[in-house]
């Protein structure tokens, strides 16, 4: 059981060296709408993201790692809110085979709307961010990529 253990924690001591990753979000739309979801809600903003992104995270997998969950997420400040974190796409790697990503033209794929209902004056930073899940140990986390801050635009209204 300790010889286990000590071959575990080996995992954690040699960390993985990721190779430069890509990341760019050449759109970045604001619309008034309301939610897909529930129609009768009052309008709000609503942001679309299409992102092209480039990574390698085959160095993540070793013998301990059973998938690695990466996804994609918006970071923002408003006066209200000062720590805005949002999820705005995701992925789980399940083999070395299938960990280079390569996505042009990405699309969110989780609704990206403002709590404080307005993103004006407000700029997000966008990152690749990964966790290791193991088949014995703990979950250990980072970040692939990070964009510079990009500013939203004007709020348009949705064609009717």
């Amino acid at each position: 059981l300790t010889l286990l253990a000590a071959i575990s924690a080996t995992t954690f001591l040699i960390p993985a060296n990721l190779a430069p990753a890509f990341l760019s979000v050449p759109h970045l739309n604001v619309l008034l709408g309301r939610s897909q979801h529930d129609w009768r809600a009052k309008e709000r903003e609503f942001a679309f993201v299409k992102f092209d992104l480039k990574a390698d995270l085959s160095p993540l997998f070793n013998w301990n790692t059973k998938q690695v969950f990466v996804y994609l997420t918006a970071d923002y400040a408003t006066p209200e809110y000062p720590d805005n974190t949002v999820v705005v796409w995701d992925r789980i790697v399940r083999s070395p085979r299938h960990a280079r990503i390569d996505v042009q033209d990405g699309k969110q794929k989780y609704e990206f709307k403002e709590i404080s209902s307005t993103f004006s004056n407000v700029s997000a930073t966008f990152s690749l961010q990964y966790q290791v899940q193991p088949y014995v140990g703990v979950l250990t986390a980072g970040e692939v990529v990070r964009t510079e801050p990009i500013a939203f635009p004007a709020v348009r209204r949705r064609s009717q």
